[in-house]
């Protein structure tokens, strides 16, 4: 029983006839998405349709969780809960049979026809429990990418999750692995005030599940107790990030993340969210500490009945851009115990990009001798580019470690010698524009007298330059240029990517780092401009990811923000000064607490009070006067620097409002006052309304005089003349 769609065969032996679960209309959206478009032009559909879920389970990073899997071509393997197919791909181009396994006939029919050339894969429809049953084949890899959470779903017993890795271990060849991601229920991400993935509530997972039930995480040891409990089975531990669902790096136990590595934190494209803190010092702090395993927001566990082990140990993917420049770049373990690193493209289209590394690190070599700065070994391979792996620390960690121990003068002198480097390596000649310069950085209007080399490595910035002991080498030379490029430029992305690429690197920027590099404000716009256009060429047609965030994303709340703003508003007060013959001054006044931006005072007058001034906090807002009046009743007569706004309301755009009052009745008792503090927002926008409306009344009257003498002579009798020559001169 079945049908066919493409070359891709649905075995509908199992299915119950009905779908038990979807997600409504959108999956009749994505049907149609699979049918029409072919998988090149979903990035393209993704960018029109802005929405979460065609960003879920189209995008082409949902694959890298598996697509650096060092698979040989001849694998058997079995895809549990494959829903639309958003890792297939990832199997069908890389392994030998691919049988994917969901319970939902429309999500299944999604995967067909988005997979329908694919003649390795075949999808069985129905329940894992009735279909397992009737598996005969052993498997080299079955894999459960955010799939193990919903094992009470998929499995009716007292212990779910531990019978659910027995069913399917079963199913394995004696060498056979399971290739298991989740999210850790310890993540950072949580902590920091992102939503539980399934339920979308805070802190969830972290209080252990207390309000929901049926999708569970685990913790690191939680996860240890179960692999034990399912018969001693043993993992190998890695670590997507920024997680599992969009991973643009895959870390290990062997090659953890390096501080300042971690700063991507736009992980809610589906909820908003809370921003508690930022994460990258902290996740600093846990990897000073040896705790970065245990709050990584994902886990990926290769689990066999022997310890599974891989020659990959971290992979990180450049495929958020132009397919011609789509690479990974890998560390892989040797036969003989050392360590090689390797970029390999992604896809056919970059294949001369990788090769061309070769040439470019001869050439820079001689170009980077004369400075004594090194560069990593390349050698061409038939299906990579293979670098030599160097121990030591980046550029960019020892900056990092001097401001940790507070030697920012040191940090600031050693950052300038490579800026001095680059100077000296790259100031050979004089710069002319190319053609080519033009098609990658665009016709930026530049200053004159610029220095170049004919040879242009952009990217030699401090996270891509390695210490060790006296000697520098360079890394990462992929964006290098055979035609001349500003010798400023690349001191310009020297400290730009070092100073605006983490939070924690905020206190170096009054130090005027450009200012000091010779780079007028002027000329760092035109960087700009150049970088801009780098990134446009880099991107080519391709919609990144993290440039819908503004349009996908619901948003996040800055608690420490909103925290500042409170704890300055939970220290106003309403300060009444009185002169009785001194003066204003501290000794004669009071103070009254403002409440949820609002303050009510009743203030008796010492005999003798000539005049009051009340200084509303430094709350930088609209302020309604709700009601000032004498102790008879009387409103009070007062002025103030404060933009009227109508209705008893005024603006104070400044940090001191003040309100003066010059006339008090004689037999006054006490002034009684109730002041509310309005939105700073809609305040300011009021105000700002107003003045262009009284600037365009005032340019229309002064157009009406320009030329008319009489109406001058008689202006220059009247209070308008001092307006109209002010205005005149603006």
């Amino acid at each position: 029983m079945g049908e066919k769609i493409g070359k891709v065969f649905l075995d509908t032996t199992y299915y119950p006839g009905k779908d038990l679960y979807s997600d409504g209309a959108i999956e009749d959206e994505m049907l149609s998405i699979a049918r029409d478009y072919a998988p090149e032009e979903f990035n393209r559909v993704i960018a029109e349709k802005e929405s979460w879920p065609i960003l879920y389970h189209f995008s082409h990073i949902r694959e890298n969780i598996l697509s650096w899997v060092p698979f040989k071509g001849d694998e058997k393997v079995l895809e549990v809960g494959a829903g639309c197919g958003a890792v297939t791909g990832a199997l069908c181009r890389n392994a030998g049979e691919v049988t994917s396994i969901d319970l939902s006939m429309k999500r299944s029919r999604i995967n067909a026809y988005r997979h329908r050339n694919q003649e390795n894969l075949k999808i069985l429809v129905g329940n894992f429990q009735e279909i397992e049953k009737n598996l005969t084949e052993k498997y080299d890899y079955i894999t459960l990418i955010g799939v193990f959470e919903y094992g009470e779903a998929y499995i009716q017993s007292e212990d779910p999750y531990v019978d659910f890795l027995k069913i399917i271990s079963r199913h394995l060849k004696p060498d056979g692995r399971i290739i298991l991601a989740i999210e850790n229920r310890l993540g950072l991400k949580y902590w920091a005030g992102c939503t539980e993935d399934h339920f979308g509530t805070l802190f969830e997972g972290l209080e252990g599940y207390p309000r929901t039930n049926g999708v569970k995480t685990f913790t690191r040891k939680e996860f240890r107790q179960i692999l034990k409990q399912a018969g001693n089975l043993k993992a190998s531990w890695y670590y997507p990030f920024p997680d599992y669902k969009f991973p643009m790096t895959v870390y290990s136990e062997k090659y953890l993340p390096k501080k300042g590595e971690l700063n991507r934190t736009e992980y809610n494209f589906d909820r908003f969210r809370l921003q508690l803190f930022q994460e990258s010092p902290v996740y600093d702090t846990l990897l000073d500490n040896d705790l970065y395993q245990e709050f990584a927001n994902s886990f990926l566990l290769m689990i066999g009945k022997e310890q599974p082990e891989m020659e990959t140990i971290y992979a990180k993917f450049s495929n958020e851009r132009d397919r011609k420049f789509d690479i990974r770049t890998e560390i892989d373990h040797t036969g003989n115990g050392s360590r090689v690193v390797k970029k390999v493209p992604e896809t056919k289209e970059a294949e001369s990009h990788v090769n061309g590394l070769e040439k470019i690190c001869e050439e820079l070599g001689r170009l980077y001798a004369a400075a004594g700065i090194r560069v990593n070994r390349c050698k061409a391979q038939p299906e990579a580019a293979e670098f030599e792996y160097l121990t030591g620390m980046t550029l960019e960690e020892r900056l990092d470690t001097l401001l940790e121990e507070g030697k920012n003068d040191q940090a600031e002198e050693l950052l300038f010698s490579y800026i001095n480097k680059v100077k000296q390596i790259h100031e050979k000649e004089d710069f002319q524009k190319t053609e080519g310069f033009v098609k990658v950085f665009g016709d930026a209007e530049l200053p004159e007298n610029l220095k170049a080399a004919p040879l242009s490595n952009i990217d030699f910035v401090p996270a891509n330059v390695i210490l060790e002991g006296e000697k520098a080498t360079v890394i990462d030379y992929e964006w290098t240029f055979f035609f001349p490029v500003p010798s400023n430029f690349l001191v310009y992305r020297m400290i730009h990517y070092y100073l605006e690429s983490d939070g924690k690197r905020e206190n170096l920027k009054s130090r005027g780092f450009y200012e000091k590099a010779c780079l007028t404000e002027k000329e760092c716009q035109a960087y700009a401009e150049m970088e801009k256009n780098f990134q446009k060429y880099m991107l080519g047609s391709h919609n990144a990811m993290l440039n819908l965030y503004e349009r996908i994303s619901p948003g996040k709340a800055d608690a420490v923000q909103f925290y500042e703003v409170k704890k300055l508003e939970a220290s106003q007060s309403l300060q009444v000064f009185w002169d009785a013959g001194r003066d204003f001054n501290e000794a004669d006044s009071g103070k009254y607490p403002i409440k949820n931006k609002k303050v009510y005072a009743k203030v008796m007058l010492p005999a003798h009070t000539r005049k009051l001034r009340l200084d509303p906090g430094e709350l930088r807002s609209g302020l309604h006067i709700r009601r000032m009046s004498w102790s008879d009743g009387t409103p009070v007569k007062f002025f103030t620097e404060g933009c009227s706004l109508g209705g008893d309301t005024y603006y104070f755009g400044g940090e001191d409002p003040q309100i003066i009052i010059e006339e008090i009745p004689e037999n006054a008792e006490f002034i009684e006052i109730d002041l509310e503090f309005t939105d700073e927002k809609k305040a300011g926008q009021k105000f700002w309304q107003k003045y262009q409306n009284k600037e365009r009344k005032l340019r229309q009257i002064c157009a009406e005089i320009d030329g008319n003498e009489k109406m001058l002579e008689v202006m220059k009798h009247s209070r308008l003349w001092r307006a109209y020559r002010k205005f005149k001169k603006i």
